[in-house]
């Protein structure tokens, strides 16, 4: 329901102050950062003791107070949780007796593509607005400006973007002059020479979408000879970009290619600089550890799987939270001198992985690094039916000898799995996007 004009008014006066802050934030102090953020982990905390039953609970069952929790190092007291339990009971990480400003209900298909519902009250809404002028600033080195430019958007009908901006443009009122004019387009709606077209008429200076499709988007267009217009920067999130999509588009084209960190239970999490070479996390609105299979944290460096606490929805409390990414934390601060931590790599799925008979498990990580090593092929999909049975769909970017990049596959996965297993290989022109537009690269159909 759209709110009334004096309330957009309102909402949009708040959030306008909000980003006015964002151009420093980043390039605060590491103190000063530290301070922001535990002053929201405090708050988050009390709010959680008072009105959430399930952290109430828990924190009693551990002999736990408020004041116990003075930094986001604290928040490991807590018990983790994952995506699993919250669905089993997600009234339980809901305020029972203090309702937020109504916000938002997001639908999210998930990576596996089932559909889970998380809510955001509207104050958390519009800091991830907000927050959104950290990457509007790094755009900014490309475009020559932050607000006015024409933004061409990628993503599926119903996506957790479209849900979030059509909220924003029924609760905030933004004068022309100072506002993107957008496009949204439905990957795969249009027959191809006709979605080229669009892009060509619309002239886009910032393209967004999902990473593996905007990497094909391009590709193809260059193997049918279609012109497709390069817009001044292009920006990809929700699922990784193969690196030689990537390199086409940075090497070859020219584009720069930024990618950004989000989920439905987080919002904005992280985004890339005009450097590249990381992702810089929010820290001030997200507490992001790193931790291994038992919750520890890991030091930087060392993979592990992606922690995190929601230090501003107060309409679902998720804390101490694994995400099912897979990442990488920095050991050095980024040269181009802002101070939020630098995630080095995000990897993938930490649900992404084939079960073997053993009790093993490989991730998708260490699975594609071995096959891409092998056949010298870049995009490739593993599809797991059972414990003896996988098939490899891959994709042919001008290899010399087809016929032994499928031996060396073959070879390659068999070591793996330690075993003799049977894999057939077939070579298609791209990998096919599941239901929610994001492209797996390990499909296992056996539970751990």
């Amino acid at each position: 329901m759209r709110s009334s004009f004096a309330s957009r008014l309102a909402w949009s006066a708040y959030t306008v102050a909000q980003a006015a802050m964002e151009s420093r934030i980043p390039w605060d102090s590491t103190e000063s950062l530290l301070r922001r953020q535990n002053r929201r982990v405090r708050r988050i905390i009390r709010f959680a003791w008072e009105h959430v039953p399930f952290y109430r609970r828990e924190m009693v069952a551990r002999g736990l107070h408020p004041e116990d929790f003075r930094s986001a190092a604290d928040l490991d007291l807590l018990p983790l949780i994952d995506g699993q339990i919250y669905a089993r009971n997600p009234h339980l990480f809901q305020p029972q007796d203090a309702l937020p400003t109504a916000g938002l209900v997001l639908q999210s298909s998930g990576t596996s593509g089932s559909t889970k519902q998380l809510r955001h009250d509207r104050r958390s809404l519009l800091l991830a607005l907000a927050h959104g002028h950290r990457q509007r600033h790094v755009l900014a080195h490309f475009t020559g400006r932050v607000t006015g430019y024409r933004e061409l958007n990628l993503v599926r009908d119903g996506s957790v973007a479209s849900q979030i901006r059509s909220f924003y443009e029924d609760h905030l009122w933004t004068p022309r002059r100072v506002d993107l004019t957008r496009v949204v387009l439905t990957p795969g709606e249009l027959p191809l020479d006709a979605e080229i077209a669009r892009i060509n008429d619309f002239m886009p200076d910032v393209l967004m979408g999902y990473g593996s499709y905007l990497g094909a988007l391009f590709l193809s267009a260059a193997r049918r000879g279609l012109i497709i217009h390069r817009p001044k920067a292009a920006v990809y999130g929700a699922d990784s970009m193969p690196a030689p999509d990537r390199a086409y588009l940075e090497t070859e084209l020219g584009i720069p290619v930024i990618s950004t960190y989000q989920s439905t239970e987080a919002l904005r999490i992280g985004f890339q600089c005009e450097l590249r070479r990381g992702l810089h996390v929010s820290i001030d609105a997200v507490a992001v550890r790193i931790a291994d299979a038992g919750g520890r944290t890991v030091p930087p460096g060392q993979p592990g799987d992606v922690i995190i606490s929601n230090l501003t929805n107060r309409a679902t409390v998720l804390l101490n939270y694994r995400l099912g990414d897979v990442a990488v934390f920095g050991s050095e601060p980024c040269p181009c001198g802002r101070t939020l931590p630098v995630i080095d790599s995000l990897e993938g799925r930490s649900d992404d992985l084939i079960h073997l008979a053993d009790g093993r498990s490989l991730h998708a990580l260490q699975v594609m690094r071995r096959l891409r090593t092998a056949s010298s092929v870049e995009r490739i999909q593993v599809v797991q039916q059972d414990h003896q049975s996988f098939s490899i769909l891959a994709v042919d970017a001008g290899l010399p000898d087809r016929k032994a990049a499928s031996s060396a596959l073959v070879a390659e996965l068999s070591s793996l799995t330690g075993s003799h297993p049977s894999i057939s290989v077939e070579w298609v022109d791209a990998l096919p996007a599941g239901a929610n537009g994001k492209t797996r690269l390990v499909i296992s159909n056996l539970r751990s």
